[in-house]
């Protein structure tokens, strides 16, 4: 999997909605609702108008107005509300990038700071999806061509330690993103020695600089290597800047460093847009209105023919070629025995297509419903919309409809859909058809807390918890390097860690859940400073929790076995550490007492009023291939499932750092009696190797309180 792959599929196909947002569309709701009874009581004077003959008094005329301009509002502030759920903070995508950036540093040999600015600039979610690519492919220039090694910077006086700054700003029409580095910048009689040296030809009147380091193939590195050479990533990044319409900016000077400014667009919501909306023959048509240039009558004596096939016209001194709208979706021409003739011309990624149509409609706001994939039969089609009075027309693509003519469709044009689409702009409330049922979910795991399985959104919810809990204990490694001394730091780490390893037991991913935990006794001895913080324990750690992230993502299958050679690292930091005089001895547990903290001490006077019992149990297990402290560990956790664990010997924390044997007491309030304790222990035998559980009825009046 590429690393661009690997960091796409962190993404979450799930978004958090801010309070004021729900409070907003509660408000709007309410409206609606206030909107639809006024005009149920229009529709009620229009009746009895009707019946009797009789003209409709101002004040139903006022209803009338009042409803309209409530209905534009509304439908205006809902089209809002709807751009601003989908905006997420920008920080969110380039904190993925720490993680790729910081192991090339490191295999190139340069020392890099990586600082992010701007980070809660909002941005649309699709759109920070889609620069996930080019902004990997500008970061990793930066760092490979752009960053000296600490050497050559000392030498000509900067700093050992290069810096890579990325900043996002929010301007009123577009998003700014800059990628800035303090490195060697671009010679640019340099760059064009390379391209004639390539035979690629450069005007150095016409075209820039970033021109020619955009161009396919053009790369400046000396040899290709995995992370450079084969010149496509500027070529992507201007590729990508294409599509949304955006400009790509550039200022650099040798020695000085460099600076990529991408401006970008703000986009609409999809599948709400201002239209125009148009009659072609029979059918109906949409076309968002930000595209189109110019709507206006064209005297056939202004048409002009190109080598006997194509026509073309000029407009405001540009040649635009004409085509018929029909045509391109794949119906029978117009007649175009008309004078003047109906042209519309429309615009994407600065090339000119005039259209011939049959009718003006006028601008209009529509709801594009897409096509399903069964119906998408040419790309050039976005959807179908319900226009005023109930009929059904096409909504149009005008990117691909304009690629189409330039032989650059997507796929090729078949014909049939509009047609099919068309015979239907007659029927009135016609309904959009409801979404085909999703396949039925692979069978999900079992669950440990009472044996029935986890459901689809069970498990979704699980994988989704686990990628946010490992992206952020990433997040927090990488930091820790920087600042080893920040306790809070580890801390968070520790607990991303512990919650993760809570996870996979949940799913019963035992051996998982094993390795889970010695990277957790790992980052433990970090934080207890049995072992000092180094690059290489980070190394550790950081390739450990891409392991888990694996694991994660192939639920709710079976994940893959852990990595031996981690696995072995992980168990030869810990031996060295580990006290093994400090064990608890299991022939010690029966006559140690439990020390009860005050908060223990309620949870069995409420269990006691639930009409719950008290046990003390004594258990002996064989930990079988896990270590024993993991295997002490998974048993508590099934034995909580069936109550509260109130206090254990030995204590939870000296379990978890591995300070355990094969035994372990419990005290413990469960709603079951003696037979149901006595079953369920033997139930568990099997699955945990127990070889000895008893099991004594207590109170809290017979344990020391502490």
């Amino acid at each position: 999997m590429t690393e661009v792959a690997q960091i796409q599929k962190q993404t979450i196909d799930r978004m958090q909605v801010r309070i004021e947002h729900l409070d907003k569309l509660l408000s709007l709701a309410g409206e609606v609702i206030i909107t639809s009874a006024n005009m149920q009581d229009l529709e009620r004077r229009v009746q009895e108008s009707v019946a009797r003959q009789k003209p409709l008094g101002d004040d139903s005329m006022n209803v009338v107005k009042t409803s309209n301009e409530a209905s534009r509002r509304i439908s205006q502030d809902l089209h809002d509300l709807v751009m601003a759920i989908r905006l997420v903070e920008i920080g969110d995508t380039l904190r993925l990038f720490r993680r790729p950036i910081r192991d090339l540093s490191r295999t190139l040999g340069h020392e890099v700071d990586l600082i992010f600015e701007g980070t809660d600039t909002m941005i649309d979610k699709a759109l920070a999806e889609r620069l996930v690519d080019p902004l990997l492919h500008l970061l990793r220039n930066a760092v490979d061509h752009g960053i000296e090694s600490p050497l050559e910077r000392t030498r000509v006086g900067k700093p050992a330690r290069g810096t890579v700054t990325v900043s996002a700003i929010d301007r009123e029409h577009h998003t700014e993103i800059t990628i800035t580095d303090d490195g060697l910048g671009i010679d640019a009689e340099a760059a064009i020695a390379k391209a004639r040296e390539m035979g690629i030809a450069f005007d150095e009147g016409s075209e820039t600089l970033l021109d020619l380091l955009c161009r396919p193939g053009f790369s400046m590195a000396k040899k290709v290597t995995g992370t450079s050479g084969r010149g496509v990533g500027l070529d992507l990044v201007h590729s990508v800047m294409d599509e949304f319409d955006g400009r790509m900016l550039m200022k650099t000077a040798p020695g000085e460093g460099c600076r990529i400014t991408l401006e970008i667009p703000k986009l609409r919501a999809v599948n709400i847009i201002d239209a125009l909306t148009l009659r072609a023959g029979e059918g109906l048509f949409a076309i968002p209105i930000d595209q189109v240039v110019a709507s206006l009558g064209i005297k056939p004596a202004r048409i002009q023919t190109a080598m006997g096939r194509g026509r073309c016209f000029t407009y405001q001194g540009q040649v635009v070629v004409l085509h018929d709208l029909q045509e391109l979706v794949g119906n029978p021409p117009l007649n175009e025995d008309v004078d003047p003739l109906p042209v519309v011309i429309v615009q994407s990624k600065g090339r000119r297509v005039a259209l011939i149509v049959s009718e003006f409609l006028g601008p209009q706001k529509l709801v594009n419903i897409p096509l399903d994939d069964d119906m998408q039969h040419d790309p050039s089609i976005a959807g179908t919309s319900v226009f005023t009075g109930g009929k059904l027309g096409l909504t149009i693509n005008v990117d691909d409809l304009v690629a189409s003519t330039q032989g650059q469709a997507s796929a090729p044009v078949r014909s049939g859909l509009a047609e099919e689409i068309a015979g239907l702009a007659g029927r009135e409330e016609t309904e959009p058809a409801a979404p085909p049922e999703k396949e039925a979910a692979a069978a999900p795991r079992p669950h440990p807390a009472d044996g029935a399985p986890l459901d689809a959104g069970d498990m979704s919810d699980l994988v989704e918890e686990l990628r946010t809990t490992l992206q952020k204990l990433q997040d927090a490694l990488l930091s820790l390097e920087s600042t080893p001394d920040d306790a809070k730091l580890m801390n968070e780490a520790f607990r991303r860690l512990h919650a993760a390893k809570g996870n996979f037991t949940m799913v019963e991913a035992a051996a998982v859940s094993d390795f889970t935990h010695h990277l957790e006794t790992v980052l433990d001895f970090l934080r207890s400073d049995k072992l000092p913080i180094t690059p290489e324990r980070i190394d550790l750690l950081l390739d450990g929790a891409d392991y888990l992230v694996r694991a994660g993502e192939a639920l709710p299958g079976s994940p893959p076995e852990p990595p031996e050679a981690i696995l072995a690292k992980l168990q030869e930091e810990t031996a060295t550490s580990m006290r093994p005089s400090e064990e608890v001895s299991s022939g010690d547990l029966i006559g140690r007492a439990f020390e009860l903290s005050p908060t223990a001490q309620l949870q069995v006077l409420s269990a006691l009023k639930r009409g719950e019992h008290t046990y003390e149990s004594y258990l002996t297990f064989e930990s079988g291939r896990q270590a024993d402290f993991l295997a002490a560990y998974l048993l508590l956790r099934r034995i909580g499932i069936h109550g509260s664990i109130l206090a254990t010997l030995p204590s939870v924390a000296e379990i978890e750092q591995g300070r355990c044997g094969r035994a372990v007491k419990i005290l413990w309030s469960t709603p079951l009696d003696d037979a149901g304790v006595e079953e369920k222990f033997r139930s568990l035998a099997p699955l945990y190797n127990l070889k000895e559980f008893s099991s004594l009825p207590t109170t809290i009046f017979r344990y020391e309180q502490g």
